[in-house]
């Protein structure tokens, strides 16, 4: 197994949906952590938030006109009060309501509007679901430890059958209402895409015990899960119990530690960086993991070394794990782009993205397509895309105004605005989702996983 020193924040900041808006958030507030008091508040207390979270949600555009959501709104707020008056005590009082909150914010339908706070206590593993097959077109997923501090390590490449007393299929179902994913999702024919999204968004709701105590998926013991013995690595109990920690630990991956760190790794702790591989002298490979404000001198330098002699003639950009921030600094980069060769040759950009591809990341991820000549159709320019389709339309809405509720002073997200992208890029796919073409969608399986490879890149190199 292979270790790490980042603790617990960076590695879920970095592989799950945490978003932070879009490319101007018109509110102070930030991402934040719970209040330590939380179990503390009384019932009152929590209804009050409550309603003052329904009066804020219907300030979102999507449900100023919408009645059927105002009145699926209004009734998931009621259920979320009852369910915190038959609270047997006040932790599972404050379980309840945060998981009432995260209903009330799911049944938006935007995957901006969600609470914007994180608990200071984890279950320290990372569940993740993994492809059986390495085809993407027809393929069932299992839920395997990938990650796990040094107390649980020997859960690490453990395939799950049960969470509690429910199978996963059982526990998505539960879990499923209280994640904040598209609406669009719902659409005919858009089954399989949603199921990806809810697979994504349970990554980080795993590690939350007051969301999963809340849902009836962990109780105060903590969270139970049962293996495959059969299909684990030797060592792996049949049953388990992960206690749930406020400590910051190391990490332990499911890695082979004799495995060689493959390229898209080597720089764990920079969320933006480039090298040119020395095994492929002629490419570029730009690792974009994060729309920060001062990309800017980095993606400078990527055009230097585009226009330079000789200059790589292809160019690929890594935007896997990236879920926004600001698009100002990628948009503009993708303008610049537009100027290279390699812009001008098809197959010469090659654009990595999958489901954690979000907010901000989708827009530059269009910008760069646009930027290479495509019109309509992703496709039709120079530009490839690789990876795993995207959860996000390209319409959505974003721009995220971020208000506290008044007695728990937990912070909510809730978007502001419909940013209708495929009309500012021109970019139109036909189920309104970028996705790469079938020829290249790929996915690591757990296996190749766990002998530290990423056939993602491999295949694109």
């Amino acid at each position: 197994m292979m270790r790490s020193k980042y603790s617990l924040y960076p590695l879920a900041a970095g592989i799950a949906i945490i978003v932070f808006g879009l490319s101007s958030c018109v509110s102070p507030l930030s991402w934040s952590s719970y209040s330590e008091n939380l179990s503390s508040l009384g019932a009152a207390a929590w209804k009050s938030d409550l309603s003052t979270l329904e009066s804020e949600l219907l300030g979102h555009p999507k449900l100023k006109s919408d009645t059927a959501l105002q009145a699926q709104l209004s009734t998931a707020v009621s259920q979320a009060m009852s369910d915190i008056d038959g609270a047997p005590d006040s932790e599972y009082r404050r379980d309840a309501a945060i998981a009432g909150i995260s209903k009330a914010c799911a049944i938006v339908g935007d995957g901006h509007t969600r609470i914007n706070a994180s608990p200071t206590a984890r279950y320290p593993v990372a569940l993740r679901f993994f492809p059986v097959s390495q085809s993407m077109a027809s393929t069932e997923y299992e839920l395997r430890v990938f990650a796990a501090s040094d107390e649980n390590a020997s859960l690490l490449g453990g395939k799950i059958t049960r969470i509690g007393s429910k199978t996963v299929e059982e526990v998505l179902d539960i879990l499923a209402p209280a994640l904040s994913i598209e609406s669009a999702l719902g659409k005919p024919g858009l089954e399989e895409l949603k199921n990806a999204a809810i697979r994504a968004e349970s990554l980080n709701a795993f590690m939350n015990p007051i969301l999963m105590r809340g849902l009836g998926l962990a109780d105060k013991q903590g969270l139970h899960l049962s293996f495959d013995t059969e299909a684990s690595p030797t060592g792996c109990p049949a049953v388990y119990t992960v206690l749930e920690s406020s400590d910051a630990f190391t990490w332990n991956y499911a890695i082979d530690p004799k495995a060689l760190t493959a390229l898209s790794r080597q720089k764990p702790s920079e969320n933006i960086w480039y090298t040119i591989p020395e095994a492929h002298p002629e490419t570029l490979y730009l690792s974009f993991q994060s729309c920060e404000s001062d990309a800017g001198p980095i993606f400078d330098e990527v055009i230097q070394l585009l226009k330079s002699s000789p200059a790589p003639n292809r160019l690929i950009i890594d935007m896997r794990t990236n879920s926004g921030g600001n698009s100002m600094p990628g948009t503009r980069f993708a303008q610049q782009l537009a100027d290279t060769e390699v812009a001008k040759r098809k197959g010469g950009v090659v654009i990595l993205v999958g489901p954690y591809t979000f907010s901000s990341a989708l827009m530059n991820a269009a910008d760069i397509l646009k930027a290479c000549g495509a019109r309509g159709d992703p496709g039709s320019g120079n530009a490839v895309l690789a990876g795993e389709p995207l959860i996000e339309p390209m319409d959505h809405y974003g721009e995220v105004v971020r208000f506290s509720l008044p007695n728990s002073g937990l912070v909510i997200g809730r978007s502001s605005r419909l940013w209708e992208y495929s009309k500012t890029s021109g970019i139109t796919p036909d189920n309104g989702f970028l996705s790469p073409t079938p020829d290249n969608l790929r996915a690591p399986t757990f296996e190749e996983y766990r002998r530290g490879q990423d056939p993602v890149l491999e295949m694109v190199l």
